[in-house]
């Protein structure tokens, strides 16, 4: 790991840095020294005229003409923006008090390719910070910052990575964070993982849940002690395959009863999103969710176990991954907004969003999806010719305690915002897909498949803070917006701009 961080004093000096850097070293172009910073570029016009744009579509014909470079919206404008020195392959979202933390999608030595500190005190003007070194050899886009502990926690995996250096350590690194200074947060101890390769957490007071994504040796889901912050133990370890007759199970991401930014609760409950080994049920399918007791975690008591109080609710996806979920209460009824995600520009119709009523967690039901006109079969001829991905990835809500709009990161199609207020009938209200970055310093050949430069990608968790709406994307940094309900700008809200929510009817849960 390198050892210095960086340090911003101001925007100038921002702007100074960066200079100087560029020519100390060499512009970096799929992680390769020595390389001109060189844009995508798509040439040839279309042969058939594209028709008419879809909701969530960024045309091919606006990537070659240029269009897409600009924001697209509705309902929602731009505050405030930093682009993190441009560095470009930014991962996820964290927040304390009003600072934000920007992962990189890679570690590296380079010095812009770790963890950044962005204060928003200013949210017109947010103020880079700091960088903190990356750890070479890693996927480094997970962080979470949790408010009720002062704890900043960010985790990286060995992975391949566009700098080339060999695969890295599997690490979750804790950070404090001071009172009434969040924009220095100071790291105090580390969690390692060994061989087992970590994907997404979630952090419950002084408890953090891990899931492991599949790859590796282990249990699909680990729960790490950090009591003493610099000293952090394994407390806990599930998996589906521990109930009898269940095959072994993969962990995506989960939602903790309690923790920040999710319904009120006293942390005894925990939503995870999961895959199976082999498909269960009629008809076969291998993604899911389950619903775990932690009782025993919260009583702290030694060797907690895990229970399982729901069936494997389960749904056919054959496209994606279940992936996502929070825990909300709508209407004084609790549910799960969960979403699935397909990771590739080349399989329509990509995941999408689902409200799932928890209210008893025996009998777990699917109320509704929703989803983007890009994804209607009909239209995926026309989809698939953009080269772009239109899937669903995280979100955030307004008020978990009383949720009305959820705030959907989804991809190539930037941030929905959607109506949940009725949860059998979710509809679009606004977005925001930021224009497209194409000459950033950082990005991955390998990737450009997957992350075509002539659009941008919105992946990060959502905060919605003050009334204003905070998140990232791949290539343009950090983002401050705000949604204005069509009644407060004097106009009607759009008619017809969203499929029919479609009601699902439960699946066989006898398991």
């Amino acid at each position: 790991m390198s050892g210095h961080r960086i340090n911003i004093i101001g925007p100038e000096a921002g702007c100074a840095i960066l200079a100087c850097l560029l020519l100390l070293t060499s512009p970096m172009s799929g992680g390769q020294p020595g390389q001109p910073l060189r844009a995508q570029v798509v040439s040839a016009p279309p042969v058939v005229p594209p028709g008419p744009p879809l909701q969530g579509e960024v045309a091919l014909a606006d990537q070659q003409s240029g269009r897409s470079l600009s924001a697209y919206a509705l309902n929602v404008g731009l505050v405030g923006r930093n682009s993190i020195l441009n560095r470009g392959m930014n991962g996820n979202l964290g927040w304390v008090d009003d600072c934000a933390y920007v992962s990189a999608y890679y570690g590296g030595t380079h010095p812009f390719a770790g963890l950044a500190v962005v204060s928003v005190t200013d949210p017109a003007n947010p103020r880079l910070v700091e960088i903190f070194p990356g750890t070479p050899g890693t996927r480094a886009s997970q962080v979470h910052g949790s408010q009720a502990s002062r704890m900043m926690a960010a985790m990286s995996w060995s992975d391949f990575t566009a700098f080339g250096d060999p695969p890295g350590p599997n690490l979750l690194q804790l950070y404090q964070v001071p009172p009434g200074d969040c924009s220095h947060p100071v790291l105090i101890g580390t969690y390692d993982f060994g061989p087992i390769i970590p994907h997404e957490f979630q952090i419950w007071r002084d408890k953090i849940y891990v899931t492991n994504f599949g790859g590796s040796p282990g249990p699909s889901l680990m729960v790490i002690d950090a009591k003493d912050m610099a000293h952090p133990l394994l407390l806990t370890t599930w998996d589906l395959l521990n109930d009898p007759g269940m095959p072994k199970s993969i962990a995506h991401d989960l939602s903790i009863l309690g923790e920040d930014d999710a319904l009120a609760g006293d942390g005894s409950r925990i939503y995870v999103n999961i895959q199976l080994s082999q498909p269960i049920g009629l008809p076969p399918t291998r993604n899911g969710m389950v619903i775990l007791d932690t009782s025993e975690v919260v009583q702290g008591k030694p060797n907690p176990v895990l229970k399982r109080v729901s069936p494997v609710l389960r749904w056919p996806l054959l496209c994606c991954l279940s992936h996502s979920a929070a825990i909300v209460s709508i209407a004084g009824r609790r549910y799960v907004i969960a979403q699935d995600e397909t990771f590739s520009t080349t399989f329509c119709p990509w995941g999408s969003a689902r409200i799932i009523d928890v209210q008893d967690e025996t009998r777990p039901v699917q109320v509704s999806t929703f989803s983007l006109q890009v994804q209607d079969p009909a239209n995926c001829t026309q989809s698939l010719g953009d080269n772009a991905m239109y899937s669903a990835h995280y979100l955030g809500v307004d008020n978990p305690n009383d949720a009305k709009l959820a705030f959907f990161t989804w991809y190539s199609s930037g941030l929905r915002v959607v109506d949940i207020s009725n949860p059998a009938a979710p509809h679009e209200m606004g977005y925001y897909i930021p224009g497209a970055t194409p000459n950033t310093l950082f990005f991955d050949p390998f990737l450009n498949h997957f992350f075509n430069r002539n659009v941008d990608y919105s992946i990060s968790y959502v905060r919605y803070y003050q009334g204003i709406i905070w998140f990232t994307s791949v290539y343009g940094g950090f983002w401050v917006v705000k949604y204005q309900p069509p009644i407060l700008m004097g106009t009607s809200a759009a008619t017809g701009i969203t499929p029919p929510a479609t009601g699902i009817a439960p699946a066989d849960t006898n398991k």
